[in-house]
């Protein structure tokens, strides 16, 4: 008796193959009905705007300016470093007046 085990005997017929693909079309629906439940959609997002969750501590508070400068403003090549802008942090201590620290963006 001669077993078959080669790539002709491993053929779906038309039914397995109807049954394969009917299961894999039900687990992608189930899938994409769970991450359209835990991720939002795009379209919903576009409408809000987030708001920051905490306020701009008042104008009236003493405040102390920290500005980090770099040492050397040229590149590697030579050139001037020109500012394109800074980052600012604000915090709050509750011994000492406001402090406002600024950080500067510089490119090449």
């Amino acid at each position: 008796m001669r077993l078959k085990f080669a790539a002709k005997s491993e053929h779906f017929n038309a039914e397995q193959k109807s049954l394969l693909q009917e299961t894999i079309d039900a687990d992608r629906a189930a899938l994409q009905a769970e991450l359209d439940k835990v991720v939002p959609t795009e379209e919903a997002d576009k409408g809000e705007k987030k708001t920051p969750k905490r306020q701009a501590p008042p104008a009236n508070l003493p405040r102390r300016e920290i500005h980090h400068e770099p040492e050397n403003t040229t590149c590697a090549c030579g050139c001037a470093l020109k500012r394109i802008g800074e980052d600012v942090a604000e915090k709050l201590d509750v011994a000492a007046p406001m402090e406002g620290e600024a950080r500067p963006t510089l490119s090449g």
